[in-house]
């Protein structure tokens, strides 16, 4: 079959626009699927930690192989999967079906996202963040789009809180073609030079693995639980699908910005991190529901450049080894996203809204100071990869 490097990206950026689409769909649906099925109050976050519970493994068994057998074979491999957990959701009928659709989705999610990262690092070296902003651009918008969408279906049509899986899974078919005829490049050899210094710090893959983590839980934090905010905490339960367009929406035009940007700097991550704590807080003490709406909007483009910033920082330490450092990544956002959630529905359940946001705001200006104390280490081993 004859294959196209300029069909990378665009396959690649289709992709996490539906990534996007299933995260947006998700957060809109997780008050209405565990009331319907079930599983209110402290299993509110149970959904959210199965799906990712599932995102955070898969990749380590299959990152390294990907490594060796072509990132290929496994994005087409786990489209199909994220294909049929969509489908299974879409037609769950009880709390289990829907929790194993949501497992299948998130094994699916989490290699169609570390997989296709790792391709453009290893395609564009030179212009590899600036490509994976790009396509997080694509997941922002799909993020943003779907909870509008799905309102507008629930509304006007009477549809199902499903009919969003349903949506992902018809168009993610019609992505597979596309990626088919797309040109994968290997993995480049590591050099001598960052050979060594990797080795002189090697304690900074785990840490920023620790930031993923921290960062993904802050972001599922604020993110999953709008729709619970503006209902529970604001008496507005409509107001939460916009709260979620707000977030991704805003996070987009910021990671848009960064785009254009051939390498976000350190400093700005660590920023980034410091500036959404200190939105959290507010949110923590907000009361009226315009402002958290503004709210959600100044998050989404305070923290746009986090999950960029740290992937790009991570992946330049091995670029030998991207779906391996992806697959750690992948883990470390997983386990956050996992956790988090599980955690903010307890705290909900029993200490209320202002409790959850400050727990989140502690954990995100913990990422931040580690960003910032590190900013000098990271630097370097991006101007070694220019």
């Amino acid at each position: 079959m004859k294959t196209t490097a300029r069909l990378l990206l665009p396959a690649c950026c289709a992709i996490t626009l539906m990534l996007g689409f299933e995260a947006g769909a998700l957060q809109l649906a997780l008050l209405s699927a565990t009331t319907e099925l079930g599983l209110s109050g402290a299993g509110m976050g149970l959904p959210v930690t199965v799906q990712f519970l599932s995102l955070s493994f898969m990749p380590l068994l299959f990152g390294p192989v990907a490594d060796r057998t072509g990132k290929k074979k496994i994005v087409l491999a786990f489209m199909v999967v994220f294909i049929a957990g969509c489908l299974i959701t879409w037609l769950c009928a009880t709390s289990a079906q829907f929790l194993i659709g949501l497992f299948i989705v998130g094994a699916g999610f989490s290699l169609c996202e570390s997989m296709t990262t790792a391709a453009l690092s290893d395609a564009f070296k030179e212009k590899g963040e600036k490509n994976i902003n790009i396509a997080q651009t694509f997941f922002c918008i799909g993020a943003v789009g779907s909870p509008l969408l799905m309102q507008a279906l629930i509304d006007g049509f009477s549809a199902s809180w499903r009919v969003g899986f349903l949506i992902i899974a018809i168009t993610m078919i019609a992505i597979i073609p596309v990626l088919s005829f797309a040109k994968f490049t290997p993995a480049v050899a590591v050099t001598k030079k960052e050979a060594e210094k990797k080795s002189k710090h090697p304690f900074l893959l785990f840490g920023l693995i620790l930031c993923m983590f921290i960062y993904a839980g802050s972001e599922s934090g604020i993110a999953f639980f709008a729709d619970t905010v503006f209902t529970i905490g604001l008496d507005r339960p409509v107001w939460g699908a916009f709260a979620i367009s707000l977030f991704w929406g805003f996070m987009g035009i910021g990671r848009f910005f960064f785009g254009r940007m051939k390498r976000i700097p350190p400093n700005a991550t660590a920023v980034s991190l410091f500036a959404g704590t200190a939105l959290i807080l507010v949110m923590m003490v907000c009361r009226h529901d315009v402002a958290m709406l503004v709210l959600y909007a100044a998050a989404g483009l305070a923290m746009a450049c986090v999950w960029p910033g740290i992937v790009n920082a991570t992946v330049a330490i091995d670029l030998s080894a991207s779906g391996r450092i992806m697959s750690y990544l992948t883990l470390g956002g997983g386990l956050g996203c996992s956790l988090v959630p599980l955690a903010i529905g307890a705290l909900i359940n029993t200490g209320g809204i202002p409790v959850a946001f400050l727990v989140l705001a502690l954990v995100t200006v913990a990422a931040a100071v580690y960003m910032w104390v590190n900013r000098h280490a990271i630097q370097s081993f991006r101007l070694d990869n220019m």
